[in-house]
């Protein structure tokens, strides 16, 4: 995987596991990404705290917010939810890492086989985490998404559909809100820090690259909050030339690069 050249490893601010043995082939771990979203965390971990998927692990990673207090609040809530998941802990980067290395820490720690991803500016719908690992667990696939719905500064469906390899090429359409089996996530050397941005997209590359299949439930399922401080909206945009580049020539596969040749 390429990360930054330095990854000091996290501090752990809080941990804590339940006592009980529980059967690993239905052990989901959430993982949670935050940067200075105090305004949104809440209502992001409330979302997974009402899952009806009971066996859940929750991995939050702090990316070094420094503009507000959504540690401590991650923290309390914390204490206040623990029971409800067999495992809980929240990490923070000593120094900002950006979501690729970010990602890729907390899985490390997630101690399930079967993870989920989101950042703390999104939420999920009550049946998410169940519908999700009930159609992973039918298929032959190493990863299921969803359609998700925008809300916030936009209010639109998204435009996830059947994962084609075509138009993948073309663009991304599919969010980082998935279920992956954490072994595919291995395979791929997980997410690649790129400094512009679209981490996301060059993940789901490296899903082609490696014949790894993903399969589309077609049901809304994950809510993306769209707001003018998400990097999307700020850095992204702005490089996008620049990124379609990037996602070329580190993909070999990609048609366009035949065509160079």
């Amino acid at each position: 995987m390429l990360d930054k050249a330095w990854k000091p490893a996290p501090e752990i601010l809080f941990s804590h596991s339940a006592d009980d043995l529980i059967d690993n082939a239905g052990y989901v771990s959430v993982i949670v990404t935050n940067y200075n979203y105090e305004e949104y965390v809440t209502e992001c971990l409330n979302s997974i705290l009402n899952q009806t998927h009971k066996t859940l692990s929750l991995v939050v990673i702090d990316d070094d917010s420094r503009k507000d207090s959504s540690v401590k609040k991650i923290s309390e809530w914390m204490e206040e939810n623990k029971d409800r998941f067999f495992s809980i802990k929240l990490l923070k980067n000593i120094i900002n890492q950006g979501p690729s290395a970010s990602r890729n820490t907390a899985i490390e720690y997630c101690p399930s086989d079967t993870i989920f991803i989101m950042d703390a500016d999104n939420t999920i719908m009550t049946t998410a985490i169940a519908k999700l690992h009930d159609c992973l667990q039918r298929s032959d696939a190493q990863g299921v998404y969803c359609q998700i719905v925008e809300f916030g500064d936009r209010n639109q469906i998204g435009s996830a559909d059947l994962w084609d390899v075509e138009r993948m090429y073309l663009n991304n359409y599919v969010d980082i809100m998935a279920m992956m089996k954490k072994s595919a996530w291995a395979q791929v050397g997980g997410f690649s820090h790129i400094e512009e941005g679209w981490e996301d997209y060059d993940f789901w590359l490296k899903f082609i690259d490696h014949g790894i299949d993903m399969v589309f439930l077609p049901e809304i399922l994950c809510r993306y909050r769209v707001h003018g401080v998400s990097r999307t909206a700020t850095e992204a945009h702005k490089s996008h030339y620049d990124l379609e580049i990037i996602m070329k020539y580190r993909h070999p596969g990609h048609p366009k690069i035949q065509e160079y040749k």
